[in-house]
């Protein structure tokens, strides 16, 4: 698991989140093993690649352009098929898309207190509602960061100053599932990208890397 885990750093600071509260309006407990109801939910993925799947349409087409207009005598480009299938910079980008994009068929919460520890396939966190804090991000920037309680929903949110912003929202809905909200803005390939996924109660054999 722990090779499969991005172990964020959270360094807390002593001022209280003013936008979130350190409690929720009334007793709330959304610990325990979610699995993914992908009936029900958007697939940011998908919605991720169908953008990268027009900028490569885009960039087809100015390259055809290119082509036409190029003198006879000059090389042709280099074709698609010439170049690797995937270099080592896109794996790692690739690897770092699923981690914002929290892109995991489980998630398990523990909650204790004011203290939350939310772990998927890709990741592995630690969060004290009403509080703010620095978390490195997947890319490697530093964010500000608060966490805590809005209303009966259990919001995190994270900016990096002229860079990636997010906001992630988990409440129990009155079926009993858990619902989950991401929605990126800023400075980043992802901004546009606003999903809702929903999980239902699952086992810990099902929340378990293998």
């Amino acid at each position: 698991m722990l090779n499969r885990c991005l172990l964020v750093l959270i360094l807390l600071w002593a001022v209280p989140a003013s936008s979130f509260d350190a409690q929720p309006r009334r007793a709330v407990d959304i610990s325990g093993h979610w699995v993914l109801n992908s009936s029900l939910s958007e697939d940011p993925w998908a919605m991720l690649l169908q953008r990268q799947a027009r900028e490569d349409a885009r960039y087809q087409r100015m390259r055809d352009r290119a082509v036409r207009q190029r003198p006879a005598d000059e090389l042709p480009p280099i074709e698609a098929s010439q170049r690797p299938q995937q270099r080592p910079w896109q794996q790692r980008q690739e690897e770092n898309h699923r981690r914002m994009l929290a892109i995991s068929d489980y998630l398990r919460i523990e909650q204790e207190g004011r203290e939350l520890r939310l772990t998927s396939e890709v990741e592995s966190r630690r969060l004290l509602a009403g509080t703010r804090s620095q978390v490195s991000m997947p890319e490697g920037q530093l964010a500000d960061a608060q966490a805590g309680w809005k209303s009966e929903s259990f919001v995190i949110r994270r900016r990096v100053r002229g860079g990636p912003r997010v906001e992630e929202r988990l409440r129990l809905l009155p079926t009993g599932q858990l619902e989950y909200q991401m929605q990126w803005s800023g400075d980043t390939e992802l901004a546009g990208i606003k999903a809702r996924r929903i999980f239902d109660r699952g086992t810990p054999s099902q929340t378990t890397a293998t």
